[in-house]
């Protein structure tokens, strides 16, 4: 499953934490049969607030938007 830096913008508060399973929360992304799929963050939009990303696939561009928004790719 892709997802764009800008939903994160929208759904998100800044300090929270980003996993497969808070994005199934927020229905960002559904399960694929039963199972939690692979997530790759993409670096489509503009991201303003500190994001910790943990379990996701992160593009190059998508890394460089979240550290400069002093956010953490774990």
């Amino acid at each position: 499953m892709i997802v764009n830096l800008e939903v994160l913008e929208r759904k998100f508060n800044s300090e929270e934490k980003i996993t497969p399973e808070t994005l199934l929360e927020k229905r960002l992304i559904r399960k694929i049969k039963g199972k939690t799929p692979k997530v790759k963050i993409l670096g489509k939009g503009k991201l303003a607030k500190s994001l910790t990303i943990e379990g996701c696939l992160v593009s190059k561009k998508a890394k460089e938007i979240i550290e400069k928004a002093y956010g953490v790719v774990k």
